[in-house]
């Protein structure tokens, strides 16, 4: 590949993303993980304290990451969070680029950049647009490969406590993430065991280096949280409670079905990516039979791309974006066989021949492609059918108000610029009605966490929140028709000291007395 050719695939790998992920710069446009970590960015920045006075199940890394492009760019500016989510994934196939051009050649490296860029979108754009854990994830799992790989020869300490100080990070970002240091590990033993390219010594100084680094990150943030007091319950969220919600009881008929309706249309829609993929991994597992050179390197790619598609699996939810962090190293080893496969198509077929084949290949990745990006421009209305609610909750309340949400529609606080009354920034962890949970078990009303309504009461004798916006009856066929606020004791106690003053959009807001 000449120079020339090189930067223009950086060009196509950067007009790819840009394009793709075009829809997410439009304004008013939110997605509703983003309106979670926007609420949880906004109480930080109001001197709260994550996991105390608002909390989630995701690690800290993502509040802060949002947290962060607020004070730069200003509350609720999602826009900034857009263009960084842009540039993150930009890096991040451009990383994949860098990874297969090293394990294989230039082409396999630009393959595997292209293909990153495009089926990183192939999917419900709810998924893949919105500004998730596993996007930033991604990027800092792939740079821990680059540094695994950079160091892996001479087995150098530097490198790799870089390598697992990078997966720290990402576990502070997306907890399934640390069973990548899992991985790097398997390959030092491989090297050592079976293919006989290291030394135990080796071995035992690359080991201690990414255990060092992974740890790293990790304990510095559990001692901020302990001189802040907040250990425990960072612990208790992030962890515990993460794992009783993973675990939450589901059904089989559930599973099966969203096997099929998710995982299934996943796998269909980064068809030609698995086709190629599972191709080369084919031939790295012989590879890894015949311990040839570079099968420490496949054995690296081949553990990659299985035990971070086992971490799907995990609640057996499948949700879409979920899926997103198997794509770096499928991308790599879909690169490597498509730059072989192009290659003979070359030399051994006709021209007319080979012109079918690209107009199949093109067809496999454009059809998914366009069908979401168009998907991806009706995404805007939840949030303008918001903006009246958010505009009357602004007149009706000064900036030091407090307010309280019931339903699941966190962006009335971001938006608004009021604060919580309570610390859930969704009712969702009151009642247990998450949306990867079956119908039949939603409708319970029982809550997995232990002891959340007496958080509640303590949060509400504590700061009394000015309005009450009900959204539980915005969506006539919303599964929050079955949790009317009167059904549950805790908050049926205070409504009487509230009286109902208007209804917006099909949210009914009430005004303490």
């Amino acid at each position: 590949m000449t120079r020339c050719q090189s930067r223009w695939i950086n060009v196509v790998i950067i007009a790819l993303v840009v394009i793709l992920r075009g829809p997410t710069l439009l304004p008013s446009m939110s997605l509703t993980d983003e309106d979670y970590y926007s609420t949880i960015a906004s109480d930080i920045l109001d001197g709260g304290k994550v996991y105390h006075t608002a909390v989630d199940t995701k690690p800290p890394g993502i509040y802060y990451i949002y947290a962060g492009v607020y004070r730069i760019a200003g509350r609720n500016n999602l826009f900034a969070v857009h263009l960084l989510a842009i540039f993150v994934v930009t890096a991040t196939a451009l990383v994949v680029r860098w990874i297969g051009a090293r394990v294989a050649d230039d082409w396999a490296g630009a393959w595997s950049g292209i293909g990153y860029a495009v089926f990183v979108h192939a999917y419900l754009p709810g998924d893949t647009l919105a500004a998730n854990t596993e996007i930033f994830a991604s990027l800092l799992l792939a740079l821990s490969i680059l540094a695994f790989l950079q160091g892996e020869k001479g087995a150098r300490w530097s490198w790799m406590f870089l390598s697992g100080l990078l997966v720290g990070a990402a576990t502070l970002i997306r907890q399934p993430s640390a069973v990548n240091a899992g991985v790097m590990l398997a390959c030092l033993a491989y090297a050592w065991l079976i293919s006989g390219t290291q030394t135990l010594g080796n071995i035992v100084r690359a080991g201690s280096g990414i255990v060092a680094g992974f740890v790293a990150p990790i304990a510095g943030l559990a001692l901020y949280y302990e001189s802040q007091g907040n250990l425990h319950d960072a612990y208790l969220w992030a962890w515990v409670l993460a794992i009783r919600y993973v675990e939450s009881e589901t059904t089989l008929p559930y599973v099966l079905e969203h096997l099929v309706t998710i995982h299934f249309s996943v796998l269909l829609s980064w068809g030609l990516l698995w086709y190629f993929g599972i191709r080369q991994v084919i031939v790295s597992l012989k590879s890894l039979r015949h311990t040839t050179t570079g099968s420490t390197t496949a054995a690296l790619l081949v553990l990659w791309l299985g035990v971070t598609y086992l971490t799907i699996f995990i609640g057996w939810r499948f949700p879409g974006h979920y899926h997103l962090t198997v794509l770096p190293p499928l991308s790599i080893l879909a690169g490597q066989a498509f730059s072989g496969f192009v290659a003979q198509q070359q030399r051994s077929s006709s021209q007319e021949q080979w012109r079918f084949v690209r107009i199949g290949i093109i067809g496999a990745a454009a059809v998914p492609i366009l069908v979401f990006f168009i998907m991806a421009f009706g995404l805007r209305k939840p949030t303008l059918d918001s903006r009246p609610i958010v505009q009357a909750i602004i007149e009706r309340t000064g900036p030091t108000d407090r307010i309280f949400v019931w339903g699941s529609r966190s962006r009335l606080y971001s938006f608004s610029g009021r604060r919580l009354a309570t610390r859930f920034v969704s009712c969702s962890h009151l009642v247990g009605a998450y949306a990867t949970r079956p119908r039949e078990i939603k409708d319970r009303g029982e809550s997995v966490i232990p002891g959340s309504w007496e958080m509640f009461r303590s949060d509400w004798q504590l700061h009394p929140p000015a309005l009450i916006i009900d959204t539980s009856t915005m969506d006539p066929n919303s599964e929050w028709l079955a949790h009317p606020m009167t059904r549950y004791p805790a908050l049926r106690a205070y409504l009487p000291g509230y009286r109902r003053e208007a209804v917006i959009n099909g949210a009914t807001i009430y005004r303490r007395l």
